[in-house]
């Protein structure tokens, strides 16, 4: 549902799956190192949300970071920027083992 709301083409979900499976384990409450909070007042000094912004910054991550959508959605940004999406990030997180 969350990948579905987000507008990312879903022959790209087996990828973002890959990352976020990675970075957060699916879980939009999960900051570094492993903690997980919902709270909307908590702000982590670190990494954060499904993407693991870092750091975990209203520029970077949103007001609200532990959205899902909202997370997908600036990932989604993110990774089509910088590697042209997410397939190609797929790619050099294999090869660096980080995207």
């Amino acid at each position: 549902t969350w990948l579905a709301a987000s507008g990312i083409p879903s022959s790209e979900w087996w990828a973002v799956d890959y990352i976020v499976s990675r970075e957060s384990g699916w879980n939009p409450c999960a900051y570094n190192p492993g903690g997980s909070n919902c709270d909307p007042n908590f702000r982590p000094s670190t990494a954060c949300g499904l993407a693991q912004f870092l750091p975990c910054s209203v520029e970077k991550a949103g007001a609200n970071w532990q959205d899902p959508v909202n997370a997908l959605q600036r990932q989604y940004g993110y990774v089509k920027a910088r590697y042209g999406g997410y397939p190609q990030a797929v790619n050099y997180w294999k090869a660096h083992g980080h995207y």
